[in-house]
């Protein structure tokens, strides 16, 4: 007997029509969500294992930056950091600096102890996390304008695609596995399809505001909104993965 098909991943868009313009698709299912970031309270990390003790979230693999203008921001914002704000401050310096091209010839941010150079280990005296994240905090600043594109945007993402006839269609959705390319759906757990994950008391679109409108505008942000509050007074709706799923393949925790 042939195996029943698997069902699909239902996920509710909106869409809008700019005048004379582009189509924007938002995935309200997950920004209507309760995903919230669960880094230090439950993450797993992206690992082939539960590494919820390495405390290294979405970092173990370090960021790959977006252009010129992504490396100079992070460029800029490392020189706020110290050896008592960052834990590898001087084994990075050695290395030659926090930005790198790997084999592939990509500009990332440099690996220290299989890890993010800019990551904190939970042994560290100021604790875990990321160095630019917390210190752009403390300096009263908004950590997405002190870190790499994708650490800000995550698990947002953003696609543009242009049809034979020109016209740009903008889609907003949630960051999945295969958009890690190679080796995504090789983690043990990723938080967009974890239950661990939606446990937040703001809906997505709330919680990540500003990540929003840096990567749609205030325009397109406005018209999600006025969509959100259009509907029932639940801001909250249910999201496929707030359910448990069967458990994927496990292998090992990388070695190093």
């Amino acid at each position: 007997m042939a195996a029943s098909p698997t069902a699909p991943v239902t996920h509710e868009w909106v869409g809008f029509e700019e005048p004379n313009g582009a189509t924007w698709l938002f995935d309200a299912t997950f920004l209507l969500s309760s995903w919230t970031c669960v880094f230090g309270n439950g993450c797993q990390g992206v690992l082939t294992a539960d590494a919820s003790d390495l405390a290294q979230g979405c970092c173990s693999y370090g960021a790959h930056f977006a252009d010129k203008a992504d490396r100079k921001t992070v460029t800029d914002a490392a020189k706020h950091l110290t050896p008592a704000t960052w834990q590898f401050a001087a084994e990075t310096k050695a290395a030659g600096g926090p930005i790198t091209r790997n084999d592939d010839g990509d500009w990332v941010t440099r690996q220290i102890d299989d890890a993010c150079c800019f990551l904190n280990r939970p042994e560290f005296e100021a604790g875990p996390g990321c160095a630019l994240h917390s210190v752009a905090i403390a300096h009263g600043e908004r950590p997405m304008d002190w870190k790499p594109d994708v650490c800000w945007q995550l698990p947002l993402r953003l696609l543009s695609e242009t049809d034979q006839n020109g016209h740009v269609t903008n889609t907003l959705r949630e960051w999945k596995r295969r958009d890690w390319g190679e080796g995504g759906e090789d983690f043990h757990w990723w938080c967009t399809d974890a239950p661990d994950a939606f446990v937040g008391h703001r809906a997505v679109y709330e919680e990540m505001r500003d990540e929003i409108v840096e990567l749609v505008g205030q325009e397109a942000y406005d018209w999600f909104v006025a969509y959100a509050e259009s509907l029932p007074p639940t801001t909250i709706r249910p999201h496929p993965a707030a359910q448990p799923l069967p458990d994927p393949v496990r292998r090992g925790r990388r070695k190093s």
